[in-house]
């Protein structure tokens, strides 16, 4: 399986997290965490407890594709359960200027075959006991 490594390994979290921080004071999500998987010990454990053994873990270190231009990243990134709690929290205008803090991100990460960000994983393999 492939499981995001930590948060502040991956530039696109980064950049979101940076972008709607600004938006509100509310506490943060209680959305699923992306990278719940990060610590691969925690990942042994869970493992070991369903059965599995041998388990490694091979470092990916790629960029993640976000679209073709900036509305259609926009577009992904508001699907995102994070980014609809703090549009969700805030008022119109508030939201309107996080989304427009979140498109000039994007654009600064847009190069002529897309929208791109740093990102690290990993594979994680096991076999069945």
């Amino acid at each position: 399986m492939m499981v995001w490594q930590g948060h502040e390994q991956n530039e696109w979290s980064l950049a979101i997290e940076e972008v709607l921080g600004g938006s509100t004071d509310a506490p943060a999500t209680e959305a699923p965490d992306p990278f719940s998987l990060a610590d691969p010990a925690k990942v042994e454990r869970i493992l070991d407890a369903a059965g599995f053994t041998d388990v490694t873990f091979t470092d990916v270190h790629r960029p993640i594709y976000y679209g073709r231009d900036v509305a259609a990243a926009l577009e992904w990134v508001r699907g995102f359960t994070c980014t609809k709690e703090v549009l969700a929290r805030v008022g119109a205008a508030s939201a309107e200027r996080a989304l427009g803090r979140l498109r000039e991100t994007l654009a600064a990460h847009t190069s002529r075959d897309g929208v791109w960000f740093d990102t690290r994983a990993w594979i994680v393999k096991a076999r069945r006991r």
